[in-house]
């Protein structure tokens, strides 16, 4: 008994390729142009350190310890201290080079206390001889002249005004020195203080790294002069009228100091690049299947409105090259099974060629029993593996 299909079934089989397409390259991220002009501001960190002395002197009668060398005519000194404040500056970028205005104010611990004592050649008295220099605070406001070989470094040079809290303190006194008491001050007695705001120049350079867009280090090296301070002041006690001592103290020296510096306006950092899209999958092939007829290559009118579809689907897209495979059921020999799907494939390709589709565009050939659609026992006559397959990728 010969098993019908009941009709041609028109199945479309959604199989799609589980690959994705290659996603495109994410869109470039443009990253900030540093500049270094603009405003700004941070703090620094350093030391000061002289080489200054407060020399002695007289006027009118010589004193009689200055005269005997009982009083040093100079006391060499080495303030130094730790320095540390705040600054403000603008920058105005020319290109390569930069031109900047900066101004800065530290608290200055440089301080020094000399004392000297002697008693040459006079055993019944000593003369006493001390000075005191020192600046509570220090500032400077500096034109800078600068080159950036890249958006991260800065060299410069600096030179400006410099001004500072200054004080001097000194005395001189001739004392008893066998301890048997008695007036204390036997010879010149005399002490001065001078204390003020002094102004002079200053002049340096140094380098500057762009740690971000908006944060920088520094380190920067100041030589400062602000001149000199005198004083001048006579034997408090009158027995040597007439004769004042003077000193002259020098405030010049050095400071080395580190930085850090904030700069306004930076450019933000880019944001984060988006997350690229993949690519929609490709679509899945169009799958038409003819069913035959037990032992049949005719094709059925239900076949070959399967087919129009088929023929009317390749035209409507571009072109493609149609895979048209015929297979059969298990009944019957093996190599008569494999001519069969032949011919039930080639029966296909000549009705898509009757419908417009190029013979070139096919590729035909037959699998006989094998990659059966619903798997049987050898000799079932199944009409579901009765059939040609028309896929369109």
């Amino acid at each position: 008994m010969r098993y019908a299909t009941g009709g041609a079934l028109a199945v479309l089989l959604a199989t799609a390729a589980p690959a994705f397409a290659q996603a495109p390259p994410p869109p470039m991220t443009m990253a900030p142009v540093l500049t270094w002009g603009g405003w700004y501001a941070g703090a620094n960190l350093g030391a000061g350190f002289s080489d200054n002395g407060v020399k002695f002197g007289g006027t009118g009668g010589t004193p009689a310890a200055l005269a005997s060398g009982q009083m040093p005519r100079s006391l060499d000194g080495n303030p130094s201290g730790v320095v540390g404040g705040l600054q403000l500056g603008y920058n105005f970028s020319l290109g390569p080079l930069l031109l900047g205005l900066e101004t800065d104010f530290d608290y200055d611990g440089y301080n020094e206390n000399q004392i000297v004592t002697r008693s040459p050649g006079a055993p019944l008295f000593t003369t006493t001889t001390q000075a005191q220099q020192r600046m509570n605070w220090f500032g400077t406001t500096r034109g800078r002249l600068g080159f950036t070989p890249s958006d991260s470094w800065l060299f410069f040079g600096t030179g400006g005004v410099a001004y500072a809290d200054t004080h001097v303190n000194s005395s001189v006194g001739t004392s008893a020195a066998d301890g048997s008491g008695g007036t204390p001050c036997i010879g010149f007695c005399g002490a001065g203080t001078t204390e003020g705001v002094k102004v002079g120049w200053t002049a340096g350079g140094g380098v500057e790294y762009r740690v971000s867009p908006a944060i920088s280090v520094k380190a920067e090296y100041l030589y400062y002069d602000l001149g000199s301070a005198s004083q001048a002041y006579a034997d408090n006690l009158g027995r040597f009228a007439g004769t004042t001592v003077t000193t002259n103290t020098k405030f010049a020296g050095n400071i080395a100091r580190i930085g850090v510096n904030y700069h306004f306006g930076a450019p933000s950092p880019p944001p984060p690049a988006p997350a690229a899209m993949p690519a929609p999958p490709p679509a899945a092939p169009r799958v038409f299947i003819v069913f035959f007829d037990w032992d049949k290559d005719t094709i059925t009118p239900e076949g070959q409105a399967i087919i129009q579809q088929a023929a009317d689907a390749y035209k409507s897209g571009a072109p493609v090259q149609l895979q048209v495979t015929g297979y059969t059921d298990r009944s019957g020999s093996p190599g008569y099974n494999q001519r069969l799907s032949e011919r039930r494939a080639n029966n296909v390709a000549k009705a898509l060629a009757a419908l417009g589709v190029p013979r070139e565009q096919m590729a035909v050939s037959g699998r006989g029993e094998n990659d059966n659609r619903v798997p049987t026992a050898d000799g079932v006559r199944e009409p579901q593996n009765r059939r040609v397959e028309i896929v369109a990728p």
